[in-house]
This record gives structure tokens, C-alpha cells and sequence, in this order.
């Protein structure tokens, strides 16, 4: 009986030392308040190798380029009235467009009365375009309507004249006063030689 008296007593101790400590902790837990976290919240990155911009804001590389395209004329067009011939008609390249069916056979096929004639043969392309210039000039006012240009062939075909005089007669100011023009028939000097149709006068020149 003395044995567990001894046992109680080295047993009791501990066991409410411990039940103090706990006790004393719940006291101190409950005055302990929670600080508030100086961490910075994680932000979102972007794909690795994708570049992030503000919004509103575009850079060279993510704007697209406009690009103006701009209408190109074909010589010899009317770009107000499309379809419509602005200058003279060169027979020789199959266009009609500016001239009716019925004249344009004739002129090609040399049925048409030739009224005067130039011959530019021979002559430098100064002189050549000047006395050019000043025949057709002449004809309009004459009232003549049909007229032959003469230039010859040239060497192996590419004389100087035949290569440009057609190039003149489509420009400003000649290209003013001629509805169409076409190459010759043999009997009229073959391809050395230019039918032109003038346009009738209608205001002094």
C-alpha cells in the first residue's frame, strides 16, 4: 500500500506541469494577431519569346504596311471613259476601239483616197520630225482627211524613221489631230510607209 502512494506521488507532478504549459499556451495563442504579407503577388509573364505591349501602342515589327497600288493606264486609253481610244489607233496592232469598222478596213487595206504625201526618207530624226509636224498641220488646215507618210525600211527593216515616226504620231501634239494610222500596202511602200487619218477641223489650230 506505501509502494503506490510512492508511484502517485512521483507521477502527479508531471502530469499537471504539463497541463499548466498547455494551458498557458492557449492564453498566449489567443493574444497573437496575424501580420499582414509584405510578399509581392506573382504577376503573369508572358510566353517565353513573345514580347508584351501596352494597349493602344503597336511597334514597326506587329504593324501591318499599307500599301498604295495605284492604277496603271494603258497608253492609248481614255482612264474617265474606259474602252475609249484617248489617242490615235494604230492599225497595225489590231485595235479598232475609236475609229468605225467600215474606215478602219479601208484605211489598212489602202482603199481609202490619199490626198497628199511626205517623204522622210533619207532625212535625220530633227528635220524629219519638224517637216512632220508642220505637214500634218498643213493638212488640217487644207481639210484634208487621208495623207501617206513615207520613212523607208531602212537596213534589214529597222530604219530609224520607221521605228519612230509611229512613236510620234501617237504622242502630243501630233497625236492631237490623227484618229488612226497603219501600215501601207506594197503598191503605197509596204511596211516603209504610214496611212494616217486626221480628224476633221473643228476649231482653228
Amino acid at each position: 500500500m506505501a509502494l503506490n502512494k510512492n508511484k502517485t506521488r512521483k507521477l502527479s507532478p508531471s502530469f499537471s506541469k504539463k497541463d499548466e504549459e498547455n494551458a498557458l499556451w492557449s492564453e498566449v495563442a489567443k493574444t497573437v494577431k496575424r501580420q499582414a504579407s509584405s510578399r509581392i503577388s506573382p504577376v503573369a509573364l508572358p510566353a517565353k519569346g513573345q514580347k508584351k505591349f501596352p494597349r493602344g501602342k503597336t511597334t514597326s515589327s506587329n504593324t501591318k504596311k499599307v500599301v498604295t497600288v495605284r492604277n496603271t493606264a494603258i497608253p492609248g486609253t481614255d482612264t474617265k471613259h474606259p474602252g475609249l481610244v484617248a489617242g490615235p489607233v494604230n492599225l497595225s496592232q489590231g485595235v479598232c476601239a475609236g475609229i468605225d469598222r467600215s474606215s478602219a478596213k479601208k484605211l489598212r487595206q489602202g482603199e481609202m483616197l490619199l490626198e497628199a504625201r511626205l517623204d522622210l526618207h533619207g532625212l535625220s530624226q530633227l528635220v524629219a520630225y519638224e517637216r512632220l509636224k508642220h505637214f500634218i498641220h498643213k493638212s488640217r488646215q487644207e481639210g484634208l482627211r487621208t495623207i501617206l507618210v513615207i520613212t523607208g525600211k531602212g537596213k534589214a527593216g529597222r530604219g530609224v524613221l520607221r521605228e519612230n515616226v509611229p512613236q510620234w504620231l501617237s504622242e502630243t501634239p501630233l497625236s492631237e489631230a490623227i484618229i488612226a494610222f497603219g501600215i501601207a500596202r506594197p503598191k503605197d511602200g509596204g511596211e516603209g510607209a504610214l496611212y494616217v487619218r486626221l480628224k476633221r477641223v473643228r476649231e482653228r489650230l
